[in-house]
């Protein structure tokens, strides 16, 4: 059977955490830039999890699971090393409608999540379906080089310019047509080597009159700062 895909927005979300280990770790390492509220159970957690807890970035519950311990939850994530846990874990949330992802357990995922790589606003993502999940790290890895920081700085570009020409009145081809001449031209070579007076022009040769072409300009040089720090 083939996986539906789909980005969650879990901004505020409970998402719990059975488990401490480095597993739990890096589950928790990709539910951070989401937003999500955390909650991990486990008597025991690596240092990097204890440290994020001292920070109040989640909540650890120092104990054994119970069923209780999904209450609420939206995601949840069997990561313990004990397989008779694993499958109470998924029995309790499929008793109560929640998705569980199980680690080295496909078979008993409702969820998977895949490998994944960031680039600002940019996600890029491989899945398996659990048939290799060392495939799927490879593969990110491929993307970490070709897709270097100048990919983010330009989604961060083409948001601002879309949301003017969406919020304006225009045809839609019209619309398609200079996003697409955006893409052809130069654009990420300048933004790669901080050629701005270049990208400056490029904008204002594509842009309709009424944008800042200049402004853009100094908008992306802020974030490249950002991203640099």
């Amino acid at each position: 059977m083939s996986l539906y895909p789909v980005n969650l927005d879990i901004r505020d979300l409970l998402c719990v955490i059975i488990g401490g280990g480095t597993v739990a770790s890096r589950k928790i390492e990709s539910l951070l830039p989401c937003g999500a509220q955390i909650r991990v159970i486990s008597p025991v957690v690596v240092e990097r999890i204890a440290v994020h807890a001292q920070k109040g970035l989640l909540e650890w519950q120092q104990k054994e699971y119970d069923q209780e311990d999904l209450s609420g939850a939206k995601l949840v994530f069997a990561a313990t090393d004990n397989p008779v846990i694993q499958r109470q874990i998924v029995a309790d949330a499929d008793a109560a409608d929640i998705l569980v992802n199980v680690i080295d357990m496909p078979e008993f995922c409702n969820f998977q999540v895949p490998a994944s790589f960031r680039r600002g606003g940019l996600l890029l993502t491989v899945a398996t379906g659990g048939g290799s999940p060392a495939l799927a790290a490879r593969i990110r890895k491929d993307f970490e080089t070709f897709y270097g920081p100048e990919y983010g700085i330009l989604v961060a570009l083409m948001a601002a310019i879309r949301k003017e020409i969406v919020g304006s009145s225009g045809d839609s081809v019209e619309h398609k047509q200079i996003f697409e001449k955006l893409l052809d031209s130069d654009i990420l070579n300048c933004i790669q080597h901080e050629k701005w007076g270049e990208l400056g022009t490029l904008l204002q040769n594509i842009l309709p009159a009424r944008f800042d072409a200049w402004t853009l300009v100094r908008v992306i040089q802020n974030t490249n700062k950002e991203h640099i720090a």
